[in-house]
C-alpha cells in the first residue's frame, strides 16, 4: 500500500469495508448490525457503565455517518462523545483519528491511531495510517538501529496485545496440561507424543513469558506521549527558567518517564530527555 493524498475519493475496499481514500479506511461495523456493534463495544469496555452502552453505539454509528457525509469535525465530537462514556476500542480511535487527520490536526490524529495500535497492534490499516501521519511530522529523530536478531524478536514482541498474549498463554499452558493428562492414560507411541507435546508447549511457555510480562509492565508503568500542540520547548528542568534544550514539533512522541507536578519529565526515542508541561502531551 502506498501514501496517496488524504483527499475524499470512494474506493471499493477489500470485503465489506468502505474505503473514502486508500489512506483512510474507515471501518463501519463490517456486517455486525445494531446488535453486533454493541457487542463489539462491549467487549471493548473500559469504565464505562452498562446503561452508557446504547449511547455509545449511537455516538459511534453517528460519527460513521458524519464521517461518510464529509462533517469531519462532527464526527470527532460524535466518536469523543463515545470516548467520554468508557469505551477504549481499537476501531473508535482508528475512525476519530481518521477524522481528526482530515482536520489536518496532526498531533490528536496520531495519539487515536497509537492509541488504536494499542488495543490491536496487528491491523494492517491502523499501522498504515499511523506510519503516514508520522511522516507528515517535522522532526525526523532516529532511533538506534538494533541487530537483526533484536529487531526481529521486538519485532514479535509488538505484533500481540496483552489481551492476546493472556489468551496465548493459557492455551499454552492448557495444552501442556492436556498432554500430561493424557500421557497418564495413553500407551507406547502415543504417550511419548503427549510427553513430546507437553514438553514443547512448556518450552514454549518460558520462552514467550518474558515477552509477556515486560509487555504487561509497559502497560501497567510506561506511558508515552504525542505532542498536541505546533511546537514544544525542552528544558533542562520543571521551569521555564531552566535552559531550553530543543523545540519538538506536533506529532512527535515521548516517552514519559515521571510527573513533577505541571511537568513532565520526557524521553525522546533517540535518549535525549528533558521537561515539557502536562498540558502539550496527549497520553497514549
Amino acid at each position: 500500500m502506498t501514501p496517496h493524498p488524504p483527499t475524499p475519493s470512494p474506493l471499493e475496499g477489500k470485503g465489506s469495508r468502505t474505503y473514502f481514500s486508500p489512506l483512510l479506511s474507515f471501518k463501519m461495523g463490517e456486517g455486525l448490525g445494531v446488535r453486533g456493534l454493541a457487542l463489539l463495544l462491549l467487549l471493548s469496555f473500559s469504565g464505562a457503565i452498562a446503561s452508557d452502552l446504547s449511547q455509545a453505539t449511537d455516538w459511534f454509528r453517528k460519527g460513521n455517518e458524519a464521517y461518510e457525509k464529509g462533517s469531519f469535525e462532527e464526527a470527532s465530537s460524535d466518536y469523543q462523545k463515545a470516548e467520554d462514556l468508557g469505551v477504549a476500542n481499537a476501531r473508535l480511535y482508528y475512525n476519530h483519528g481518521n477524522a481528526l487527520f482530515r482536520q489536518h490536526q496532526l498531533g490528536l490524529s496520531i495519539l487515536n491511531y497509537e492509541r488504536a495500535r494499542k488495543l490491536d497492534p496487528l491491523d494492517e490499516d491502523i499501522q498504515f495510517n499511523l506510519r503516514f501521519a508520522q511522516s507528515q511530522v517535522a522532526d525526523k529523530i532516529p532511533e538506534p538501529e538494533p541487530n537483526l536478531l533484536t529487531k526481529l524478536l521486538w519485532n514479535v514482541h509488538a505484533s500481540y496485545s496483552v489481551r492476546a498474549g493472556l489468551w496465548i498463554a493459557f492455551g499454552l499452558f492448557a495444552l501442556a496440561f492436556a498432554a500430561v493428562a493424557a500421557a497418564l492414560f495413553l500407551t507406547s507411541f502415543l504417550r511419548w507424543l503427549s510427553i513430546l507435546i507437553a514438553v514443547v508447549a512448556s518450552l514454549t511457555l518460558a520462552a514467550f513469558s518474558p515477552s509477556l510480562i515486560y509487555k504487561i509492565h509497559q502497560q501497567e508503568t510506561m506511558q508515552y506521549g504525542i505532542v498536541l500542540q505546533p511546537a514544544v520547548e525542552m528544558f533542562s528542568g520543571p521551569g521555564e527558567n531552566y535552559q531550553v534544550l530543543a523545540k519538538v514539533h506536533e506529532g512527535s512522541r515521548f516517552e514519559i518517564v515521571e510527573q513533577r507536578g505541571d511537568w513532565l519529565s520526557v524521553k525522546l526515542a533517540n535518549g535525549k530527555g528533558g521537561f515539557v508541561r502536562t498540558n502539550q502531551l496527549g497520553k497514549v
